[in-house]
């Protein structure tokens, strides 16, 4: 089905990796119709399932998520990071290196193996765009390709999707810019119907959000920065909102925080959502943004 929804849909298909409870694909339009693509491919797929395991209602939990992509410089790592997705984890990520990277290399469900010249190029995949990236002939590309993935199996790695700012938009500052500007010149009916656009189209002052987190949480706009030891809840709420309401990217946070590593931000935020999941801040990061926002 969805090699049939890309020309359906005059879409090109860069990389993919079908998982047992998610998908990842690195696609891209030709048409303004993700929204009408992902629409088809997700029904038609859900009213096939259900009729093949006697089943009815929703197959998939909530609405896909997107982000706008930077081609150059960004599709050569993001594809990484898709293909890697099968022995990514704490079950999948279990086993030596060998044995992670023979899992890797059998997984059917993947455009991996076409890539890296483990088995014939899958048909519905356009190669040109990440081959690209690398230059030189297709033969090397491949080799090269291989021990670009597979070196992930090593090193540590940060998802490249935790860099996009607004958790919407993927590139260098320059792209953002020229993206947040164009979404900045929608009509307020058409940004809504966008979550991740809406964000885009709302700044707030990062000095008002330090601001608000430290009289919620009786310090100073100084303590809510340099707050130290286990417990750092108003400077973890404070990262949050800031990644959430003013475009900077994790880097940028963690200069704002005293130099911080832009994994260790990453880190603190997601420990904070967290929390706020479970209900353990002193003031809900919901709350405090609408006080951040004025509303």
């Amino acid at each position: 089905m969805l090699e049939r929804s890309l020309s359906r849909f005059r879409v090109l298909l860069h990389a993919f990796v079908l998982m047992g409870n998610h998908y990842h694909l690195l696609a891209q339009t030709e048409l303004p119709n993700l929204g009408r693509w992902m629409h088809w491919l997700v029904t038609s797929y859900t009213v096939y399932f259900n009729r093949r395991h006697k089943r009815v209602g929703h197959l998939f939990q909530g609405r896909y998520n997107s982000i706008v992509v930077e081609a150059e410089g960004f599709s050569l790592p993001l594809s990484r990071y898709i293909h890697l997705n099968p022995v990514r984890g704490t079950r999948l990520g279990q086993g030596e290196l060998t044995e992670r990277r023979a899992r890797l290399r059998a997984w059917r469900w993947s455009s991996y193996r076409g890539y890296a010249g483990l088995s014939r190029t899958d048909g519905m995949v356009s190669e040109e765009l990440i081959f690209g990236e690398l230059g030189g002939p297709k033969a090397t590309c491949r080799q090269r390709y291989r021990r670009f993935v597979e070196s992930g199996l090593v090193e540590p790695m940060t998802s490249p999707l935790e860099e996009a700012k607004w958790q919407a938009i993927l590139g260098s500052e320059n792209f953002q810019q020229t993206v947040h500007d164009r979404l900045s010149g929608w009509t307020e009916k058409k940004r809504r119907e966008v979550k991740a656009v809406r964000q885009a189209g709302l700044v707030v002052p990062a000095e008002r959000i330090v601001s608000a987190v430290a009289r919620a949480h009786d310090m100073t706009i100084q303590g809510v920065r340099e707050q130290r030891g286990r417990d750092q809840e108003a400077k973890g709420v404070a990262m949050t909102l800031i990644w959430d309401l003013c475009g900077y990217s994790l880097r940028e946070i963690g200069t704002m925080f005293g130099g911080r590593d832009y994994a260790a931000v990453a880190q603190q935020v997601r420990r904070t959502r967290l929390r706020d999941q479970e209900k353990r801040l002193r003031i809900s990061v919901a709350e405090l943004k609408q006080i951040c926002q004025g509303i």
